[in-house]
């Protein structure tokens, strides 16, 4: 019985901790190549250059002269030159004013 009761507390004890501990995200993200997938995170750069991201995380990609960003099946937030931009699965923003922007941060979430 006094063994029972303390697998129980031991049970108990171990359940808190992993609910105090806060969840950290994946840093898994990683850049991998487009071939025909849409679900990626597409970003279309310096005259003709193409990245694609996959797996959550957050990066630095540095990539100059950004015309266009697709979601692709993910939710994911850019700083893209000196403005933060939130985008939602399947959604895209084009520079169709010719800002050259930089994309310095790449969130996957």
């Amino acid at each position: 019985m006094k063994r029972s009761i303390s697998r129980i507390a031991l049970v108990l004890a171990a359940g808190a901790m992993t609910a105090l501990v806060p969840a950290l995200p994946a840093a898994a993200i990683n850049q991998t190549g487009c071939g025909d997938r849409t679900d990626f995170v597409k970003v279309e750069y310096n005259g003709g250059q193409t990245a694609c991201y996959a797996n959550a995380g957050v990066i630095a990609p540095q990539l100059p002269n950004v015309h266009r960003i697709t979601s692709g099946n993910n939710n994911i937030e850019v700083l893209l030159g000196d403005h933060v931009k939130t985008m939602s699965k399947w959604s895209s923003i084009v520079d169709v004013e010719g800002l050259n922007a930089t994309l310095y941060i790449l969130q996957i979430r």
